[in-house]
């Protein structure tokens, strides 16, 4: 097993926060907030909390705000909250009660709004 990897039970509860760990697998019950490189969450697996990482495959139940530059959501999994994606692959079968946005930053969609609206305002002038 990698020295950075870590891997929580399916009989297990975790309350609190996960830092330093490279790739981590879950298959337990887990409310923290969790930055890591890669996380999977099994079938069994029940998340509460903030993610934020290069990868992450979900297979079980999620609820909060998620930001990964690649998400896979396999048939069985259950979101709800926020998913902020570059890449996305959803499964038939997965169950999404979220907001899904693509390439979020708020700076970006400000400056598009009011570019757009600029854009308008010269068109009905002319």
């Amino acid at each position: 097993m990698a020295d950075n990897q870590s891997i929580i039970g399916t009989d297990v509860i975790f309350k609190g926060k996960i830092t330093n760990s490279k790739t981590i697998e879950i298959n337990g019950r887990v409310e923290a907030d969790i930055k890591s490189e890669k996380i999977t969450l099994g079938k069994t697996a029940s998340f509460e909390g903030g993610i934020q990482a290069d990868l992450v495959v979900i297979s079980g139940k999620y609820q909060g705000k998620l930001k990964a530059d690649s998400v896979w959501l396999t048939d069985s999994s259950i979101i709800t909250g926020e998913i902020n994606y570059k890449s996305l692959q959803m499964d038939r079968g997965a169950a999404l009660n979220c907001r899904v946005v693509h390439n979020w930053d708020e700076k970006k969609m400000r400056n598009k709004k009011n570019d757009e609206d600029l854009e308008e305002d010269l068109n009905e002038n002319n």
